[in-house]
């Protein structure tokens, strides 16, 4: 065993896999209750223009700057303030998942789990 694979089954190792695993999970959830919500849209640009990237232990979510307006419930114009139609696709979704997120990384990675993923390493205890 080389140093490389050594590092990955580490502790430290085990926990970066673990997290970035959570993290592409929590990724894929988002991207589906997105969505539902974009499948009533006629245009394809909101679909089609957002990433999700798991880079280490990090989420990196690319999107365009008109998805997060379409959470507003209101306007604010030099008229006054409009009332207009909302859709949760971006605040609701991510804060939701973001506990999610804390939750599974802080509770999740237990001996467990740990074992799991150095059986799957084809390493065991």
């Amino acid at each position: 065993m080389n140093i490389f694979e050594k590092r990955a089954v580490s502790e430290d190792g085990l926990e970066k896999r673990f997290i970035a695993k959570v993290l592409q999970e929590e990724a894929k959830e988002i991207t589906a209750e997105q969505d539902k919500i974009f499948s009533r849209f006629n245009n394809s640009d909101w679909k089609n223009n957002r990433s999700f990237e798991v880079k280490g232990t990090t989420l990196e979510e690319k999107h365009l700057p008109k998805h997060r307006f379409v959470d507003m419930k209101t306007l604010e114009t030099r008229a006054g303030k409009i009332k207009k139609r909302n859709y949760p696709v971006h605040n609701k979704i991510m804060y939701g998942h973001a506990n999610n997120i804390v939750r599974g990384i802080s509770f999740g990675f237990t001996e467990q789990v740990k074992a799991e993923m150095k059986k799957q390493d084809g390493q065991v205890l």
